[in-house]
């Protein structure tokens, strides 16, 4: 419920809507709480109306214009009839009977009262906000001179032209030019002359100091008393007007809040959603909202000079108004598209500068990636070395460079870290893990995208090879359990062929022939079952404690006619204290019984069979050690495959799984087989951890 209110598009527009116009309310009741809140504790607000201080600057005019023409009348004894006139009325309109204006002007020379509207200042009457300014009057008694450079006859006269009355000009003499000085003319030692009014005897000047402010409270009737009423009528809803800030700013905040939720999400859509204004880069949104911000402050800044004026219109109030919402509406959507951008993780990302820098990055990586290693190496330390020199020239960057460049160095380190790690792991027997090239180096990443794909073909191979083994695997067992049933039909009616009465030696020679190839395919069925089974890991394995020394011994006495009959010879060199190992006692049997069963079938007639049993680094082995009666001119590692044998006119009724039954029955239950091959001499050998010997508890 909650998703769908903060994805409603109706909704969410009307919350645009609703902050804009709070946010544009609430700042403006805030800022006249703000601005008039110490007004209506003190009492002295009204002095702070709009009109106060044009009322204000207004009288301060006419005092300005009152000591002007007083000061000129002490010039020049007296005034024209128009101002004196002028004269009277200021100081009827300055009368403290007129205006609660209250002023008193001061030479500022030696602090005499020159005129003033206030008796006993400033003890006779409580005045407001005292200000103090000064006036000063200037009077030039002299002619208005221009100065240049001229020729008169074969001498250099430095002259002054001086400017009458009527407006023409006069030359002076050299005479009159000497004179000049008194008037404040001096040479400037170049080519012209400059006026110095301080130097000059005729000029007057006088300055006054004038202090003036209102009465508080008012006396009289005057435009001073009309704007104290006036805020006053005003200043009585200060408090609801406080409380309307606080309320829109507090809904405007909650607003806010809301779209900050929504900001990005959309309907039957997951993850953040940009729209086209998102995607505009934040700098240059921020330039183009710096602008329009600029130009609707200053228009306010205009309007409100004009509402501090003059009296509020509708007009004045509808543009205040409008510039007020589009401040709101700009800062609004500059915050919504940045709450925006950090959740989609694209503040950075998408903004001129960044793309700028991807762009020369990129450059710079085409034009490396064209060049050889030892070439970007060469390259790199170049500009290395004008990284130091340029640095050298600012010592406080010199921490900074060698910083970033032992920065990049430990992120090479790093980096290469992880492909060595990657290396390890592939090689190690694990081709699947794959290297994290995120951020990488271009070269790394490239050599840690070959591994990546060198593990991926060999963990395919490795499955590829698999399959083929459990498809072997399965094809074996398959073909096994469909020859067992004929096989066991025909070995069936062979045995009741043999207890009938045959009279024909022929018939019975070739029962006899059937009754051995029938045995023979059956223990090539069941060594294909076996081995089958052996290699895919799925024969049980119970372990348990069993002496080698004794298994070896019965399976020698249980080979002994075997040998007998084929000339061999067994000799067994055994430890005096039985050799123990965990082992399954029938696989391990089977592997015993393969090793004599491959003596017997190929070892050298007359020759002997060795067997040792050695103890040695918590290991058993068990090694056997014949001469082969064929030529041996295969691999020691090929003799171990299925179906291989040591002789290749396979005249012998090996059907060559033994050994490798032997290997698989050995690692099975956690031993190692070997074979190794020198010249005719075959030796195999079969090990296992040791086990401990059982304790012998005395009776």
């Amino acid at each position: 419920m909650k998703k769908q209110l903060r994805t409603n598009p109706v909704l969410k527009a009307v919350a645009v809507i609703l902050l804009l116009v709070l946010a544009a309310g609430g700042f403006w009741a805030s800022l006249f709480t703000l601005y008039k809140w110490d007004d209506i504790w003190t009492g002295a607000g009204y002095y702070d109306s709009n009109n106060y201080y044009a009322n204000l600057y207004n009288r301060l005019g006419q005092v300005q214009e009152l000591a002007r023409l007083t000061q000129e009348k002490a010039w020049d004894g007296g005034l024209s009839y128009l101002d004196q006139q002028r004269l009277e009325n200021l100081k009827e309109m300055l009368a403290p009977e007129k205006t609660n204006f209250r002023f008193q002007l001061l030479d500022n020379a030696t602090g005499e009262l020159v005129y003033g509207n206030l008796k006993g200042w400033p003890m006779g009457e409580s005045v407001y906000r005292v200000h103090t300014d000064a006036m000063g009057f200037t009077r030039n008694g002299g002619e208005r001179r221009e100065d240049y450079m001229s020729w008169d006859g074969e001498q250099e006269y430095y002259l002054l032209h001086l400017v009458l009355p009527d407006g023409s000009t006069k030359v002076c003499t050299p005479e009159e030019t000497q004179l000049a000085a008194q008037y404040g003319w001096f040479f400037d030692g170049g080519y012209s002359w400059e006026y110095d009014s301080s130097r000059d005897s005729r000029v007057v000047s006088v300055e006054f100091a004038v202090e003036y402010g209102v009465t508080n409270p008012t006396t009289v009737e005057d435009e001073f008393t009309q704007g104290a009423q006036e805020y006053l009528e005003y200043a009585q809803y200060l408090p609801a007007i406080a409380l309307l800030a606080l309320v829109l700013d507090a809904a405007a905040v909650l607003l806010f809040v809301f779209l900050c939720l929504g900001a990005g999400r959309r309907r039957e859509r997951e993850g953040v959603v940009l729209n086209g204004f998102d995607r505009i880069p934040l700098d240059a949104l921020a330039i183009l909202e710096f602008f329009a911000l600029a130009l609707l402050l200053n228009a306010g800044d205009s309007m409100a000079w004009a509402f501090n004026t003059m009296s509020l219109t509708p007009d004045l109030a509808a543009g205040l108004s409008v510039i007020s919402l589009g401040i709101a509406g700009c800062v609004e959507a500059f915050l919504l598209t940045l709450v925006v951008r950090i959740k989609a993780g694209t503040v950075g990302s998408n903004t001129l500068v960044w793309m700028l820098c991807k762009v020369i990055y990129k450059g710079c990586r085409r034009i490396s990636a064209s060049w050889p290693l030892t070439g970007r190496m060469v390259g790199w330390f170049l500009l290395y070395l004008l990284g130091t020199f340029l640095t050298a020239l600012t010592v406080f960057l010199i921490p900074v460079y060698q910083g970033v460049v032992l920065w990049l160095l430990c992120r090479w380190t790093i980096q290469w870290k992880r492909v060595r790690t990657g290396t390890e792991q592939i090689t190690g027997g694990n081709p699947e893990y794959k290297i994290d090239t995120e951020k990488m180096y271009r070269d790394l990443k490239i050599h840690a995208e070959q591994l990546n794909n060198l593990g991926s073909a060999i963990s395919t191979a490795v499955d590829e090879r698999m399959k083929s083994e459990r498809f072997k695997a399965e094809l074996i067992t398959n073909v096994s359990h469909d020859l067992k049933t004929p096989l066991t039909s025909i070995i069936n009616y062979v045995d009741l062929l043999k207890k009938e009465e045959i009279s024909d030696p022929k018939a019975a020679e070739y029962i006899e022939v059937l009754d051995r190839k029938s045995q023979r395919l059956k223990k090539l069925t069941e060594d294909l079952v076996e081995a089958s089974k052996a290699s895919t890991g799925s024969l049980s394995v119970n372990r348990e404690r069993l002496g080698v020394v004794q298994l070896v011994q019965q399976a020698l006495g249980e080979f002994e006619e075997k040998f007998a009959r084929s000339c061999l010879t067994p000799v067994l060199t055994a430890p005096a204290e039985e050799a123990y190992v965990e082992a399954d006692g029938r696989h391990l049997w089977r592997i015993i019984d393969n090793l004599l069963s491959n003596c017997n079938k190929y070892a050298l007639e007359g020759t002997r069979i060795y067997l040792d049993v050695i103890k040695w680094e918590g290991q058993v082995t068990l090694s056997v050690k014949n001469i082969s009666r064929q030529q041996l001119n295969i691999p020691a590692e090929q003799l171990m495959e299925r179906f291989v044998r040591g002789e290749e006119s396979r005249s012998t009724e090996g059907s060559g799984l033994g050994l490798s039954i032997a290997r698989s029955l050995a690692e099975l239950q956690g031993g190692t087989f070997r074979l190794d091959v020198d010249g005719d001499l075959f030796k195999a050998a079969v090990s296992f951890p040791e086990s401990e010997a059982p304790t012998q508890i005395e009776a």
